[in-house]
């Protein structure tokens, strides 16, 4: 019933947008995927805090949830998925990597060194798991976004540091026929104070030239930054792109959590769907999102800001949202706090 609504939706845009292949062409399919990973833990539960003194309190009960949620198990639901769905192409958001160092050295008006002792990678983690599985999918493209390394401690006494490595990442199948590829950061970033410290996110995007089917293209993943008081700065990041649309000649694909309401024509949602088209109809399912902690036992996904939309495709074949019902969590944890989405594109080659 979730697919098949889905493609009741999917069926309107392709009546209004559909264009046959011709005696000069034949159809070509791309099928991609988005799923961002999710860090395991609420940053702004550190973010947010104003006292100093208790930041470290705050760096360790997140790096606590982390732990608690089972990353490498995660990691291998998510693997599960792309193999089952067996995308082209995959953009990855909240690609994380923890270290730690004890004792720590993280100490206000020290630089310290910075941790190495990597506890949790998720890309490890997933193309193990997809390894595991004989899936054949490979890194085409790494974007390494904001790095945050903070003192922690559990008792006041004895004190680590917790850093924390947030990335974006392409993955393509085998087959797949990648070349030139771009990571940007975005000028447009967030600073916001961490107990009392300046703290700059970085965020950006990818662009990877792909072929699959005969067909070349560029496929572009991105994460753009929160809504509510930040608002204002994923605005400023959706408007960076369109110049970089505008400066690719052929199609173009582009995923990624852009963090604005989809269903509710978001400010950034409807700057991008100028030049691109959404893969899927409006009111289509929320992608976002799960309990911070993952433990919630319904879904609480609620508005959908996970997006696949192209230029030059003439129609979507197929697509789903998927890690989104309660029997796809492993061990009472939802896969992540984002569903993935992932959708068959279709054009002709001429």
């Amino acid at each position: 019933m979730r697919r098949l609504s889905l493609f009741l939706g999917l069926a309107l845009l392709v009546g209004t947008a559909g264009c046959d292949s011709t005696d000069d062409g034949t159809d070509a399919s791309v099928r991609v995927m988005t799923q961002n990973l999710y860090l395991g833990a609420d940053l702004f539960l550190v973010a947010g805090e104003t006292n100093p003194q208790m930041v470290p309190v705050r760096v360790a009960e997140l790096y606590q949830t982390v732990q608690d949620s089972d990353p490498a198990a995660r990691m291998a639901a998510i693997a599960a998925e792309i193999v089952r769905v067996g995308p082209d192409l995959v953009g990855l958001q909240e690609v994380s990597t923890y270290a730690v160092q004890m004792p720590g050295d993280n100490l206000p008006g020290l630089p310290g060194t910075p941790a190495t002792d990597v506890t949790f990678d998720f890309l490890d983690l997933l193309m193990d798991a997809l390894d595991d599985a004989g899936a054949d999918y490979r890194v085409v493209s790494v974007s390494n976004n904001a790095v945050v390394e903070l003192p922690a401690t559990t008792n006041g006494q004895t004190f680590f540091d917790v850093r924390y490595q947030d990335a974006d990442v392409v993955l393509a199948k085998e087959g797949v026929t990648t070349g030139a590829t771009t990571e940007q950061s975005f000028r447009a970033l967030l600073t916001q104070p961490v107990g009392g410290v300046p703290q700059t996110f970085t965020r950006g995007f990818q662009t990877v030239e792909a072929t699959v089917d005969g067909l070349s293209f560029t496929f572009i993943n991105t994460h753009l930054e929160v809504g509510g008081p930040a608002e204002p700065l994923q605005v400023l990041q959706a408007s960076e792109l369109l110049p970089v649309l505008g400066a690719i000649t052929g199609p173009v694909i582009f995923v990624g959590d852009i963090n604005s309401d989809a269903n509710a024509n978001g400010t950034s949602y409807q700057t991008l769907t100028v030049p691109l088209r959404d893969a899927f109809a409006a009111g289509s399912e929320p992608t976002c999102c799960q309990a911070a902690d993952l433990r919630n036992a319904a879904s609480q996904l609620q508005t959908r800001i996970d997006v696949v939309l192209s230029r030059g495709f003439t129609t979507t074949a197929e697509g789903e949202v998927v890690l989104d019902t309660p029997a796809e969590r492993v061990g009472g944890l939802w896969p992540s706090d984002h569903a993935g989405v992932w959708a068959e594109l279709e054009a002709v080659v001429m």
